[in-house]
């Protein structure tokens, strides 16, 4: 069977706006070094897209736009996860794609703001708070075992990671952020940290069923790709 068939098969939303397809699958592709897969998920995006009687051409495109926004945050989000060379060569594939018209409408600045001291103090406040909502009572626990393991380790995590990468959800929210999250953690085998970040995307307001929809298109795309995956 194709990508592009299996792909196709996938159950997907109709309000696309809020899919979770096309991020996991985006993941996967930049986590297992096939970049280029990811212009079968823009041109099934846009296709869907055309198809939509009920729309303007400009809505469409607004919508598209918004989707490809999406697709950049949890292919960049990702990066924590699976590594940043990945995450280059994946979105690079992705403006390659997208046609210019497109890309007029997205942003053309950081949606993360370092000018200040005062912005980065906000970013580390916002990760903070999102580490410990993903962890709950056992964040404290978790801070205190990476500062023994090596006392920049939850330095980084906190300032780095979680503050200006994950913390920032006015594209994709914590639930998506967390969803993304665990694809990575479920296509790159490592089963010890997908357990507390499952519990943490429960506590950033996903369901079991989210859950179970996003190791089922992990299992199936890796089952394409030839890779082992963690479960729970």
């Amino acid at each position: 069977m194709s990508l592009q068939t299996i792909l196709e098969e996938i159950e997907y939303d109709q309000d696309m706006a809020h899919d979770l397809w096309y991020l996991v699958t985006a993941v996967v592709m930049s986590s297992v070094n096939q970049p280029g897969d990811v212009k079968l998920v823009y041109r099934i995006i846009s296709d869907r897209i055309d198809l939509l009687d009920s729309k303007t051409r400009v809505e469409k495109n607004h919508l598209l736009a918004s989707i490809i926004l999406k697709l950049r945050e949890a292919i960049l989000k990702s990066y924590i996860i699976i590594g940043f060379p990945k995450t280059i060569n994946t979105l690079q594939q992705l403006a390659n794609v997208t046609p210019d018209h497109i890309k007029t409408l997205l942003p053309n600045k950081p949606l993360r703001k370092e000018e200040t001291w005062s912005d980065v103090q906000i970013e580390r406040q916002r990760g903070r708070s999102l580490f410990g909502k993903i962890y709950d009572r056992h964040t404290d626990k978790v801070i205190r075992n990476m500062y023994s393991t090596h006392p920049d380790l939850a330095q980084t995590a906190l300032h780095q990671l979680y503050g200006p990468t994950l913390g920032e959800t006015s594209v994709l929210d914590a639930r998506e952020t967390s969803l993304v999250t665990v694809a990575g953690l479920m296509i790159q085998n490592i089963p010890l940290q997908l357990v507390g970040h499952s519990h943490g995307a429960i506590h950033n307001g996903a369901t079991k069923d989210d859950i179970n929809r996003v190791q089922s298109i992990v299992s199936v795309m890796a089952d394409y790709y030839k890779t082992p995956i963690a479960k729970l």
